[in-house]
């Protein structure tokens, strides 16, 4: 006797809707360092990729996670990181030293941190090629 079992997968995908200055920016760069915190993966942010409507909100995204893996690596203890750290439970050695790994990471692979607009996302996907004889 033969069964199908149907296996739900949760999914990883997360959309944000929200109106103008309602904190979509700071919320969406929470979630990406957190999902580069917690990952055992150090080469998470290669998996992600972050889509945005405007060249500038891409490039203020990236800047702030950038700023905030430094900051974070020096000890600073911005509001940001007061967050992430109740939300993960991490101790700030932690944080600080998974931090400096992970921008030394970005950095080294720039073009793998991907954080980009919808326009440019469409570049990264195969489309099938219409020839007409």
């Amino acid at each position: 006797m033969q069964q199908n079992i149907l296996v739900k997968q949760e999914s990883t995908f997360q959309i944000y809707n929200a109106s103008a200055g309602s904190g979509k920016t700071f919320t969406l760069v929470k979630e990406y360092l957190k999902i580069v915190l917690i990952s055992t993966d150090d080469f998470i942010f290669q998996k992600i990729l972050a889509i945005t409507f405007t060249n500038k909100a891409a490039a203020e995204m990236k800047q702030r996670v950038l700023t905030s893996l430094k900051e974070f690596s020096e000890g600073k203890k911005t509001p940001i990181f007061s967050i992430l750290q109740q939300e993960t439970g991490f101790e700030t050695s932690v944080i600080q030293k998974k931090s400096k790994k992970i921008l030394q990471l970005i950095l080294q692979n720039y073009a793998a941190f991907y954080i980009t607009t919808i326009a440019v996302s469409y570049t990264h996907l195969t489309l099938p090629t219409i020839c007409s004889v």
